[in-house]
């Protein structure tokens, strides 16, 4: 019922006043859905040691797992999801030795607001990388929209990495941006203005956040990509897409792994956890 109001909302306002449907667009877009935290989520937050960074919209949610000495790696979760869904990696990294770090993008989880984009996201873990200051390079494991965060994050700043791990991943978010447009029923003219709204956000085109732009400024030495084939949430094509344009990556294809269930699948946590130890 709430999808069929919205639809018919941008049917009419779209033809009558596109500027303002656009704008609402925008709005709608940025919105994240804060699901309960699962208590498998929860065994993650009841083990971790938090920790705060601040940010100008509202202080980063971070969490610290194993050794302070140990070698760092960084989890980024994705869309409407949070820190707590990586925990078996975090788990995992952490009975290894290596210092885990994840938070939680904002607008996700626990923070007082419930919107976010890429950009505020990128921004976010920005900050928490330069808090955690790392003197030498380390490693990065993110899933889903969390990819789309490290690549534009990583363009944007000098950290070297040793090696990333995708979970997934978007590509050209223009094409999200169009999923968007067809789900909502938003026309032709009024998806031009949400598009003009989220260049000056930017102060760039948003062709300068797609994914397989971005890897190629970033400083890292492999890229490894697991994807499940018939992922239902995003498509297969984006990593196979960032493979063939990015140096230094290899995907792994995967079937029956699922989206978010590949976050809890053992295979995918071995052979994540495999590359980052450098035994594959």
């Amino acid at each position: 019922m709430v999808l069929k109001f919205i639809r018919a909302y941008f049917k009419i306002t779209s033809i009558v006043a596109p500027k303002s449907a656009g704008r609402t667009g925008f709005k709608l877009f940025q919105k994240v859905r804060i699901k309960k935290i699962r208590d498998r989520e929860n065994d993650f937050y009841d083990r971790a040691e938090k920790f705060t960074v601040p940010y100008d919209k509202e202080d980063i949610d971070c969490y610290e797992l194993g050794s302070p000495k140990g070698k760092l790696v960084v989890l980024v979760h994705g869309w409407e999801s949070n820190a707590g869904s990586m925990s078996q990696l975090a788990f995992k990294f952490s009975d290894l030795g290596y210092r885990v770090v994840a938070f939680n993008l904002p607008g996700h989880a626990f923070y007082s607001s419930s919107s976010t984009n890429l950009l505020e996201c990128f921004t976010a873990m920005k900050k928490v990388l330069n808090y955690l200051n790392p003197q030498e390079p380390f490693s990065i494991v993110s899933h889903s929209l969390g990819s789309a965060v490290v690549a534009n994050t990583l363009s944007r700043t000098n950290y070297e990495i040793d090696r990333l791990v995708f979970l997934s991943s978007p590509n050209k978010v223009n094409e999200i941006f169009m999923e968007f447009k067809e789900i909502v029923a938003m026309n032709d003219k009024a998806y031009k203005e949400m598009v003009k709204v989220t260049d000056r956000l930017l102060n760039a085109s948003i062709d300068t956040l797609d994914v397989d732009t971005n890897l190629k400024k970033a400083k890292y030495n492999e890229l490894l990509i697991i994807h499940d084939k018939n992922d239902r949430i995003l498509s297969y094509n984006n990593s196979k897409t960032i493979e063939q344009l990015t140096p230094n990556s290899r995907l792994i294809t995967l079937e029956n792994v699922g989206h978010y269930k590949m976050l809890w699948d053992s295979d995918v946590i071995n052979r994540t956890v495999s590359f980052i130890e450098k035994q594959q």
